[in-house]
């Protein structure tokens, strides 16, 4: 029988592990690994700051396959799938946590709130030898302040992990992270966004999104046109694609049935659609990243 979807997991559901109300924990990177080398295929409903010290190994995440190496760091983004395989002599820190939990303390800086920093940020950045040192630093602070339980330390954690991910952030050296600026243009961007993860598989044309911002359709695509130089179209359809993509590689799902799970009417529908953006059809996509992928779900079982 074909899994229905693909299961969602958070913090809290993490057994017999201690964490600040299911919002956030640190975890030892090794035992990150053993939890999300499994087969079973896992949304998360929370961020995943990971920093590798030592080791080797591969870490999947949606179709991306990458290599743990000494000196990196991961961001893995809510609902995106990922486990590891190859694990090999693994030493770092995994701090997980939730939106609410970094939004704890509001600064009034929208660079640092996370529906701003965070959207689209890469999954890897590569330090050097003496960045990764001072960013690990960070981060055992952070540890420690989790396991002292001391009065405050949800505040005080909440602090200095906003220090850790702009860090990451200007890591990225990418200006519309770093030159951000509060305006209404950038506000109808970020609630657009913020809908789009909401309402991607029953809303698909860029007039309902408008309706719901009270801007006109042609002056939303401007918008997005002028500070993500793609179409409004083009971002929905991307999420929708995604979405795709994920179920085609970590749910037995049938085609047929994806198509209704993402809102559309009919497989013919969705196969067109899936072309049109990604080139080729959905059981094309499937085979060939099975395919790719099939030495990497061995080495989980």
């Amino acid at each position: 029988m074909a899994k229905p979807s693909i299961n969602a997991i958070t913090i809290d559901s993490l057994k017999n592990r201690n964490s600040l109300e299911g919002e956030f924990i640190v975890l030892n990177g090794k035992d990150l690994a053993n939890l999300f080398s499994k087969p079973d295929s896992f949304k998360t409903k929370f961020y995943t700051l990971l920093t590798v010290e030592n080791g080797a190994g591969k870490l999947l995440i949606d179709h991306e396959i990458y290599e743990l190496k000494k000196n990196r760091v991961f961001f893995v983004d809510y609902n995106q799938v990922f486990r590891f395989s190859e694990v090999e002599n693994f030493a770092g820190e995994a701090v997980l946590f939730t939106r609410s939990f970094y939004n704890l303390i509001y600064t009034g800086n929208r660079k640092i709130k996370n529906d701003t920093a965070f959207s689209d940020l890469p999954p890897m950045m590569d330090f050097s030898k003496t960045d990764f040192t001072n960013f690990r630093h960070g981060i055992s602070d952070i540890k420690k302040e989790f396991e002292s339980a001391a009065l405050l330390n949800k505040e005080i954690i909440c602090l200095m992990l906003k220090v850790s991910m702009l860090k990451f952030i200007r890591k990225t050296n990418n200006a519309d992270y770093i030159n951000f600026k509060t305006n209404r243009k950038n506000s109808h961007i970020e609630q657009f966004k913020n809908l789009i993860e909401v309402h991607f598989k029953d809303l698909k044309r860029t007039s309902d999104y408008a309706k719901y911002l009270a801007i006109s359709a042609n002056y939303l695509n401007a918008l997005v046109k002028e500070k993500l130089d793609i179409s409004a179209e083009n971002l929905i359809q991307n999420r929708v694609i995604l979405e795709a993509e994920r179920l085609l590689l970590n749910t037995d799902l049938s085609v047929t049935e994806i198509s209704f799970e993402l809102g559309f009417s009919d497989k013919s529908h969705f196969g067109k659609y899936f072309k049109k953006i990604s080139g080729e059809s959905p059981n094309i996509f499937r085979k060939k990243f099975q395919n790719q992928h099939l030495h990497f779900r061995e080495d989980l079982n």
